[in-house]
C-alpha cells in the first residue's frame, strides 16, 4: 500500500504548490493536467483508486517530475524484471548518475539558474546571495540553492573572499527533442510572463503577436530565422553597460488543427 500513498502525497503536494503560484487552478485543472477524468483523480486523491505501474508513469510525465521525484514514485512500482547480476549493475549505475540529472534538469527547467548566470555579468554584481536574491526577486534560500547547483554543474566558480564568476563551460538546450526539461520551463516562462505582463511598466518590456497564413512546408526556415533574431537582440543588448538581466521568449505555433490541413 505504500505505492498508493505515495501516489496521494505527490497529488496532494503537487497540487498545492502549482495553486500557490495560481490560485485559481482547480482540481478539474489538475485533472487535465495529468490526462484523467476529475472523478478518477478524485479516487485517486482520497485513495479509493488503486495506480498501475502504466498510471505512476503517466503522473511522472504529465507532471513533469525530475529524475529524483520520478524515482522516488516509481521505486515501489517495480517492473518485472529477472533479477541478476546485470540488472543490479545497470540499478547502480542509474542511481549514481541520478543527483547530476536531477541537477541538469532543475537547471533548464528553472529559469534562476540563468538568471544568476546572466547576473553574474551586469554591471556592480555583488556576490552576496541577499544581494543575488534581491535583485531577482526570490528567497535567500532560493539563491542559494540555485548558486550550490551552478557550482556542482561547474558553471561557477567562488574564490576564498566568496567572488562568484563564471566558467568558460557553455550551456545551451538542445532543439527540437522531447524533454520534460524543457516543457517545463516553457511552462514556466508562460506563467512568468503572465505576471510581468501586468507587474512590469510597458516602457519595460515588450509583448506582441502576429496572425499570419502559413505554409507548414516553410517551419524549417522559420525557426532558423527565429534562432537568429534571438543571437543578434543578445548582441545587440549584451554590453559593458548591462544593468538588468532579460529574457525573451518568442513562440510560434498552428492555431489550425494540423491533422485536418493535410
Amino acid at each position: 500500500m505504500n505505492e498508493q500513498l505515495r501516489v496521494q502525497q505527490l497529488l496532494q503536494r503537487k497540487f498545492l504548490e502549482i495553486k500557490a503560484k495560481n490560485p485559481s487552478f482547480s482540481m478539474r485543472a489538475l485533472a487535465t493536467r495529468l490526462g484523467m477524468q476529475p472523478a478518477a483523480t478524485n479516487e485517486i486523491l482520497k485513495g479509493e483508486r488503486r495506480v498501475s505501474r502504466k498510471i505512476a508513469e503517466q503522473i511522472a510525465d504529465r507532471l513533469m517530475l525530475d529524475p529524483s521525484e520520478r524515482s522516488d514514485l516509481l521505486h515501489d512500482f517495480p517492473l518485472k524484471l529477472k533479477r541478476n547480476t546485470q540488472t543490479q549493475k545497470v540499478r547502480k549505475e542509474e542511481l549514481e548518475v541520478l543527483k547530476l540529472n536531477s541537477n541538469q534538469f532543475e537547471l533548464i527547467s528553472e529559469w534562476i539558474h540563468f538568471a544568476i548566470l546572466s547576473l553574474i555579468r551586469v554591471k556592480g554584481f555583488q556576490s552576496e546571495i541577499s544581494w543575488i536574491a534581491n535583485r531577482l526577486g526570490v528567497a535567500d534560500l532560493d539563491a542559494r540553492k540555485a548558486i550550490l547547483r551552478l557550482q556542482h554543474l561547474n558553471l561557477i566558480r567562488i574564490d576564498e573572499k566568496g567572488n562568484m564568476t563564471r566558467t568558460s563551460q557553455a550551456v545551451r538546450s538542445t532543439d527540437d527533442i522531447r524533454d520534460l526539461s524543457l516543457q517545463r520551463m516553457h511552462l514556466n516562462d508562460m506563467e512568468m510572463a503572465k505576471s510581468k505582463l501586468v507587474e512590469v511598466n510597458v516602457d519595460k518590456r515588450d509583448f506582441t503577436n502576429y496572425t499570419f497564413p502559413a505554409n507548414p512546408e516553410t517551419l524549417k526556415r522559420a525557426k532558423e530565422i527565429i534562432r537568429q533574431a534571438q543571437d543578434d537582440l543578445e548582441n545587440l543588448m549584451n554590453d559593458d553597460e548591462a544593468k538588468e538581466v532579460y529574457r525573451v521568449c518568442m513562440y510560434l505555433f498552428p492555431l489550425t488543427n494540423l491533422e485536418q490541413g493535410k
